[in-house]
């Protein structure tokens, strides 16, 4: 069961609605899988969709401490068409301009596009279960929106 082996590392979760600045998150606490689900099913996502107003879109995110690793779920478009961006967060080696010197641990971000909620299940339940191989594979099928290293 998912929930079980969830519990084994620490996963805290905030969410921000849509507008808020890009700093300002609300910090909701500990989160097993069984509660994300819960979480997403019931998070206002038509509603949010297209209301940024040059803040953040409507997003939730959940960080594993342990493993210094962020998964979250963001809502583009408008109330009548929208999508979700699945962003995973995650220690990377990077090699130095011109591959000279040595390479150097950062924080990496992956955006993909998905329209179906239950791609936002799948990817969820591989984020926590630690299956970062399956989360990858899951993540590579979908557009990407975005790659780069991850701004704190």
């Amino acid at each position: 069961m998912v929930s079980s082996v969830a519990m084994a590392d620490t996963y805290k979760f905030n969410i921000q609605m849509a507008g808020y600045p890009f700093d300002k998150a609300d910090k909701k606490g500990v989160i097993s899988y069984d509660g994300f689900i819960k979480e997403f099913n019931s998070f206002p996502w038509e509603n949010q969709a297209g209301k940024s107003n040059g803040g953040s879109e409507a997003t939730i995110t959940v960080q594993n401490i342990e493993r210094n690793e962020d998964y979250f779920i963001s809502v583009i478009g408008d109330n009548k068409e929208y999508a979700y961006l699945i962003g995973f967060i995650y220690p990377k080696e990077i090699k130095p301009f011109l591959g000279l010197g040595k390479t150097r641990t950062v924080r990496w971000l992956e955006m993909y596009i998905a329209e179906k909620e239950s791609t936002v299940l799948s990817t969820s339940k591989s984020f926590f279960l630690r299956d970062n191989t399956a989360l990858r594979n899951e993540l590579k099928q979908l557009p990407l929106f975005l790659e780069q290293e991850a701004i704190n």
